[in-house]
């Protein structure tokens, strides 16, 4: 009777301690103004920084899943946003989407309160990296 009890502790305690899936898709974290620092990749392996390029970009995003990119100071694009988890083309494996109702969806690689680092979801595609 009593490892019943315990193993019945055991699992209510496994089961409640797990966290959601919902949770990767709360744009809580995502929210505030993130400086680009720098896009690498490509065909041709490029890298490019403010320093090297000339331009300054800003992509905000709002609690409310609006979203709009800045290059120097002039709205580029703006629209909506939404946070999804899909199957990559490139590795077919399940990860987070950064889904733009204005621009190409993009993988979200990482993100944590300084730094969110995103892709292209192609073999060649250009990976993001923006700063807080």
């Amino acid at each position: 009777m009593i490892k019943r009890i315990i193993l019945l502790t055991a699992f209510l305690f496994l089961l409640f301690s797990c966290g959601t899936r919902e949770d990767e898709t709360d744009n809580e974290q995502y929210v505030g103004v993130w400086n680009w620092v720098s896009t690498d990749g490509g065909l041709a392996n490029v890298h490019q920084t403010p320093s090297n390029t000339g331009v300054t970009r800003t992509l905000t995003l709002t609690a409310e899943s609006f979203y709009t990119i800045k290059e120097n100071t002039e709205v580029v694009s703006e629209g909506t946003y939404y946070l999804a988890r899909e199957v990559t083309n490139t590795d077919h494996l399940e990860k987070l989407f950064l889904h733009f109702s204005n621009q190409p969806n993009l993988i979200i690689e990482s993100i944590n309160a300084n730094d969110l680092y995103l892709a292209q979801d192609a073999n060649d595609g250009f990976k993001y990296h923006y700063s807080k």
